[in-house]
């Protein structure tokens, strides 16, 4: 039994039942494994939920890297970043909702270490490109660490299985929060009039 499958399995089994719902018996009896064979490969369950936490985040990195190797702007590289997100399998989209919800039951020294891998593998990425957008007069000038969690958080309600039906179309979607991040929700007439009121505000201040 390889190391992968316990992986691939696990994960599965996590997003079903949660950190604390799955036992190392239980995960033991669906790999098919004894738990002397699974604590060969992962020496306790944290450990175990950690790869797989951990082993999400180096294919987002993946898919972050590939995207900002095509030097497109802001918008297309965030768009490729969340194309790739998307297209992963609904375990794997899980795994990002169970990192902020589960990681409380680790110990405190473990959830530290991952919250600051977490921080540089995913979020820190997406607000660096943010803050490129910034820097060549893409963006408007903005609090970029914000705005990542902002846009994040627009994605982040797909990864609950038992939301998709009701939410739609999670391409439409895609398109839908790009827009409104990028361009807002104001109709072309009313986002002109505000742009030019802010800009007018900010000279004059």
């Amino acid at each position: 039994m390889t190391r992968e499958h316990i992986l691939e399995e696990a994960t599965r089994l996590f997003v079903a039942e949660g950190y604390v719902g799955l036992s190392m018996r239980r995960l033991a009896e669906q790999v098919g494994v004894s738990k002397a064979g699974l604590y060969y490969h992962f020496k306790d369950k944290e450990s175990l939920f950690l790869a797989i936490l951990t082993k999400n985040l180096m294919e987002i990195e993946q898919i972050i890297r590939e995207a900002r190797n095509k030097h497109r702007s802001v918008r297309e590289s965030i768009e490729v970043i969340f194309r790739g997100i998307f297209a992963q399998s609904p375990e794997q989209q899980a795994i990002i909702r169970l990192a902020s919800q589960e990681a409380i039951h680790l110990r405190p020294e473990t959830r530290q270490a991952f919250r600051r891998l977490y921080h540089q593998k995913f979020t820190a990425q997406i607000q660096s490109i943010l803050q490129e957008g910034v820097d060549r007069g893409e963006l408007r000038d903005m609090d970029t660490r914000q705005a990542t969690w902002i846009l994040l958080g627009m994605m982040y309600p797909y990864f609950y299985p038992s939301h998709r039906a009701e939410m739609g179309d999670s391409q439409a979607a895609l398109e839908m929060m790009l827009t409104i991040f990028f361009e807002g929700a104001l109709a072309g007439k009313e986002r002109a009039s505000e742009e030019a009121s802010t800009s007018e505000a900010q000279s004059n201040r």
